[in-house]
């Protein structure tokens, strides 16, 4: 099924004057005739000369798209040199508020040809693309629907998470068949987990709720075999981020609920004093004034994944969890 989607919007600013802009009749087409199928895509946007654009295939994440760009839209800035085209048409796209991306869309090729117009949909959400064509001479013209861009929607994969959120934490004594819910909190800034927290809390873990159509809107015996729930850690803010699977805790309406465990990612669970500086940790601790000198700090970043879709905190970054324990049994390794 093809989607016509019509535009009526070109911008074109050239340098007006510059020697070298003239307009050639090279129409440098793309070859619109090109089976996606044969090219592993799952699609193909058309952008024809008579400033149609048009949608061929589905846009989903985890696939790719293929750009036909017909140089024809865009004659502002043309003119060969050493007989080569002495302009390139470029493309750039971003999905959601993800980074600028470009790709070759026409003209002269800085990868010699080996860079097809193949974009790579890596997310899901609103896809915007806009052209530049510049020239040797430094001459510029835009397609860019007057400065508004282009938009595409891309589906959601077929085996993402529909709904991910109401990230949690609880460090309580209490126990209501689980966390109470009076214990549960959301998890923003940092998270403390000290010496109380590791000697006298029942539970002591973040949890979070994932809704996917026809697998956690019922009691499923399948449901670990449906969603592939992970906890990502790493001690620190560099080096590699460690993996575990996150336990399902219980069902709450259409929801599913996990709970990841903060005492299995504890990184300075020792209560015996170590005597050798060979056995000290190899990341870093702290011993703040600020706690008195009586404890030895660690810091966790952590973040979820469902499906390979991330669960981070609102814009972005990491989860921050602070350990606490006993200095005395550190103290060789704190410097």
């Amino acid at each position: 099924m093809k989607l016509s989607l019509i535009f009526a919007g070109l911008t074109a600013l050239s340098a007006a004057g510059l020697a070298g802009c003239a307009p050639t009749a090279e129409a440098d087409s793309a070859d619109l005739g090109t089976s996606e199928a044969a090219l592993g895509e799952a699609g193909t946007l058309t952008f024809g000369a008579d400033f149609g654009v048009s949608v061929s295939g589905t846009l989903q994440k985890g696939k790719t798209v293929r750009v036909a760009y017909d140089a024809n839209r865009l004659t502002a800035c043309r003119g060969d040199q050493n007989g080569h085209p002495g302009w390139t048409l470029t493309g750039y796209y971003k999905i959601g508020n993800g980074d600028v991306h470009s790709f070759e869309a026409g003209g002269l090729s800085p990868s010699g040809g080996s860079s097809p117009p193949v974009i790579a949909l890596d997310a899901s959400g609103d896809l915007q693309i806009w052209f530049q064509n510049n020239s040797a001479w430094g001459c510029n013209a835009y397609d860019s629907a007057f400065g508004h861009n282009y938009h595409f929607a891309v589906a959601p994969a077929a085996n993402d998470p529909g709904w991910v959120g109401n990230v949690r934490a609880v460090i309580s004594r209490q126990t209501c068949n689980g966390p109470c819910e009076s214990d549960l909190h959301p998890l923003t800034g940092e998270l403390l987990y000290d010496t109380w927290a590791r000697q006298r809390a029942a539970y002591r873990g973040i949890t979070f709720e994932v809704w996917k159509e026809g697998v956690t809107d019922h009691d499923n015996p399948s449901q670990w075999k449906q969603l592939d729930v992970q906890v990502h850690s790493r001690v620190g803010s560099v080096g590699t981020f460690a993996s575990r699977y996150v336990s399902f805790e219980r069902r709450l309406g259409n929801n599913a609920r996990y709970l990841a465990d903060l005492t299995a990612l504890d990184p300075i669970n020792g209560f015996s004093a170590i005597s050798n500086v060979a056995d000290c940790p190899t990341f870093p601790l702290t011993a703040p004034v600020a706690n008195g000198g009586q404890y030895v700090e660690a810091n966790l970043e952590l973040y979820f994944t469902v499906n390979g879709v991330e669960v981070r905190p609102e814009g972005g970054g990491t989860f921050h969890v602070r350990y606490q324990n006993y200095l005395s049994a550190y103290a060789l390794c704190v410097h």
